[in-house]
């Protein structure tokens, strides 16, 4: 069975919190948001998502991420 290897379109994220607990610490994230450029990879209407596209999904997807809480190890 082949291997296939797709180009990986990804944004780096960091962000720096107060825990959402009752401890008040600040916290550092690191996330990665990635999505590959492959066949299965469309748009609603059929046609392959073009690295501009995914660029905008991740981002919107990136915001998101930095609007949720966090809670550090000692408050969970």
């Amino acid at each position: 069975m082949p291997t296939y290897t797709f180009n990986k379109v990804s944004l780096y994220g960091e962000k720096s919190v107060k825990c959402a607990g009752d401890c008040g610490r600040r916290l550092r994230r690191k996330r990665e948001f990635f999505q590959t450029l492959n066949p299965f990879n469309k748009n609603v209407d059929g046609s392959l998502k073009q690295p501009e596209q995914i660029r905008a999904e991740l981002t919107e997807d990136l915001n998101a991420w930095k609007q949720q809480p966090e809670t550090c190890i000692h408050c969970a």
